[in-house]
């Protein structure tokens, strides 16, 4: 497992836990002005061929804690600017505005979505949506299974991912998770989502992850043959880019795995034969200032990084023909 390291307290590959209210069925927003608190989560990195003074580690610290203390000015945007005080809907968040500013947002459940206006002016809540129109049953919504009474969600089933929901063809408002990764291959084992499936007559018999530092390959010698490998099998002592992370290798076994921030890329070379490091991506030949990077704001000073301000889960980061802005 990669170590965790303060030095960058979380790569600033920072994520917004937007999906936490689908634990639970939701309760309707608007009237109470519930708030569900955004999440966020961080990813250490560590540098695989130079080491920082006290000074800049202080200062890349600082830029973590930043990026991750939510600020007013980034957190919230400015999604009321201009609006009445009350509640709105911005895509699948029920948002609250006072003064011009978001004061509080909720996301609905993925059986549910937002409308305004329902419980009275001013308002927005998160109402019914899988269950609306459909009678007593179970009913497919994406990848769930949902259950329905009384036109209401009462109860709801994820697929894992190797099914499906498919509806029954026999039988009305019937619906079940399917299998859908082996129901057309020969019995063996195969690649699927980082994990080792194995096929029997048409169907998951056993389903094996992959543990961090490994792939699921197929296997050359074998035909419907499939396992967990180390990412080192083969390669020589030192270090490598395996997608975002820096690996390192010895005796064919990976020792430690660094995910780079979101604004670096992982490069090999770059130090000598077998060395590989996370180098400035985002900045990188690009003029001081601010500007977007997926659903981060980035400030670029002398090709580098210096700050990010991360986007809600409800705006996005625009920068065509305007100051770059969370909108």
């Amino acid at each position: 497992m990669p170590r965790p390291s303060k030095l960058l307290v979380l790569a600033l590959a920072v994520a917004v836990a937007g999906d936490a209210s689908d634990i639970g069925l939701s309760q309707t927003r608007g009237l109470r002005g519930a708030v569900s608190d955004t999440e966020v989560n961080s990813t250490s990195t560590t540098s695989t061929t130079t080491s920082m003074s006290a000074a800049a580690a202080s200062a890349w610290e600082a830029l973590a804690e930043r990026a991750l203390a939510g600020e007013e000015e980034h957190h919230f945007g400015n999604l009321c600017e201009g609006k009445l005080d009350g509640w709105r809907c911005e895509d699948d968040h029920a948002v609250q505005c006072e003064g011009g500013r978001t004061v509080s947002h909720s996301k609905c459940a993925f059986y549910e979505e937002c409308k305004e206006g329902v419980d009275g002016p001013g308002t927005a809540s998160c109402k019914e949506d899988a269950c609306e129109d459909e009678a007593d049953g179970f009913h497919c919504k994406g990848d769930h299974v949902v259950k329905c009474a009384g036109l209401k969600t009462v109860n709801y089933t994820k697929c894992t991912f190797y099914q499906e929901c498919k509806k029954d063809k026999t039988q009305l408002n019937m619906a079940s998770c399917q299998e859908d990764v082996c129901d057309d291959k020969a019995d063996g084992a195969y690649c699927e989502d980082h994990h080792v499936v194995q096929c029997r007559s048409a169907s998951t018999v056993s389903v094996t992850a992959c543990a961090h530092m490994q792939d699921c390959k197929k296997n050359a010698l074998g035909l419907h043959a499939a396992s967990c490998r180390d990412e080192c099998h083969g390669k020589a002592d030192g270090h490598y880019c395996e997608h975002d992370h820096v690996v390192q290798c010895a005796g064919g076994k990976a020792l430690d795995s660094s995910k780079c921030p979101f604004y670096q890329k992982c490069k090999e070379g770059r130090a000598g034969p077998l060395t590989a490091s996370c180098e400035e991506d985002a900045c990188h030949h690009k003029a001081d200032g601010w500007r977007c990077e997926g659903d981060h704001l980035v400030q670029c000073a002398s090709y580098k990084t210096v700050d990010v301000k991360m986007c809600p889960s409800y705006q996005e980061c625009q920068d065509h023909g305007m100051e770059p802005a969370c909108v």
